[in-house]
């Protein structure tokens, strides 16, 4: 049992009668921070993640009608809950979960913490948990470690490990919206709510659309980053220290960006220092914004330094963020005359920063 006082009464993320199957919740403040109401779950849905398939064949291997790249567009926030008997919690707080959702991985925000979940499969529409990291930046100070170590056990109750637990997703119009949802009280005027259903439960959230930074250098999209293959030819930690693992002449790091030949919306990115290779699949935002997940990958013996090329890349590049940007140099390239040259520059969200420079591709 999760510590109910300083879970609902710190934040009122969620109600832990509703967690723990209680129909009553004490709260020492004046108003409560939960209201709950008994409804039947409806709505008319304009888009269903995932939609139904008749052959079972193709419903095992189908790609997704609701693209992880539509769902990463907003900022996602909780707004509510609903448990297996249909009680509707809504969320008061100003510090409810916050999500982000990205190729392979969600992550869950409170304060600077953040909570990733892992998941490694689509199959029979649904999606299956794997496995959560909490993640604390070194500049973090959680406010209250009670709740963040609540936060923690709840989700991974929702997301149990190895393939245990299954989620989908869907989406629902808030014109649609029953009477008694309407008491969510949505602040972004968002046109749809995300649905998370997990276990017995749903969580609900409210959307709104990131605001996109400013870019530098010249634009970036999907038919660039795959025209190219692309070497490494610097990388650097935060400290702007020399990354000895991945600069090693003798052991090239290549990466490749392309997209599947049967379905051209969904993009893989892969990275080679002649071993066994490390992707996954990535999005590209309208800001440059580079975001890796994850794919199984063979398992040859190589030499150790390759090896360790390769293990440090998965570390760096593997269910990552990073920001692009771009600028072409005026020297030709040796190997074509008329192949223009460019620096593509990887700055990721843990502090590294990686330059890359395009080559001919041979098998585009």
């Amino acid at each position: 049992m999760l510590n109910q006082s300083s879970f609902s009464a710190s934040l009122g993320i969620l109600s832990l009668a509703v967690l723990s199957g209680c129909q009553t919740t004490n709260n020492d403040a004046n108003e409560p921070l939960v209201n709950q109401t008994s409804i039947p779950v409806e709505s008319n849905e304009i888009i269903t993640f995932p939609q139904n398939e008749d052959n079972d064949y193709i419903a095992s291997w189908k790609l997704p009608e609701l693209p992880i790249e539509r769902l990463n567009r907003f900022d996602w926030q909780q707004v509510g809950l609903i448990d297996e008997n249909n009680i509707v919690t809504k969320i008061e707080s100003e510090q409810s979960l916050k999500l982000d959702i990205r190729p392979n991985n969600l992550v869950f925000k409170y304060d600077c913490q953040r909570y990733r979940v892992y998941h490694d499969s689509y199959q029979d529409y649904h999606y299956t948990s794997y496995d959560i990291t909490t993640i604390t930046p070194s500049s973090c100070l959680i406010k209250d470690q009670q709740v963040a170590g609540d936060i923690s056990e709840y989700l991974v109750q929702l997301f149990p490990k190895y393939g245990r637990g299954h989620f989908t997703f869907r989406i629902i119009p808030t014109s649609d919206l029953l009477p008694s949802f309407h008491k969510l009280a949505l602040k972004n005027q968002t046109s749809h709510m995300l649905v998370i259903n997990t276990q017995d439960k749903q969580l609900l959230f409210e959307g709104k659309v990131k605001t996109l930074k400013p870019i530098s250098g010249l634009p970036i999209d999907y038919d660039f980053l795959e025209k190219y293959k692309w070497r490494l030819v610097n990388a650097v930690d935060s400290k702007q220290e020399n990354i000895e693992e991945i600069t090693h002449s003798d052991y090239p790091v290549t990466a490749n960006f392309r997209s599947l030949l049967n379905n051209l919306d969904e993009h893989q990115a892969g990275f080679y220092s002649d071993c066994n290779g490390v992707g996954g699949s990535y999005i590209l935002t309208a800001d440059h914004m580079l975001l890796i997940g994850s794919a199984p990958q063979t398992m040859i013996g190589c030499d150790t330094k390759r090896e360790a090329a390769e293990d440090k890349i998965r570390e760096l590049e593997q269910l990552s963020k990073s920001q692009l940007s771009l600028k072409r140099l005026s020297t030709i390239s040796t190997d074509n005359s008329s192949l223009p040259h460019y620096l593509l520059t990887q700055k990721l969200e843990t502090g590294e920063t990686l330059i890359w420079q395009n080559e001919k591709k041979k098998n585009p």
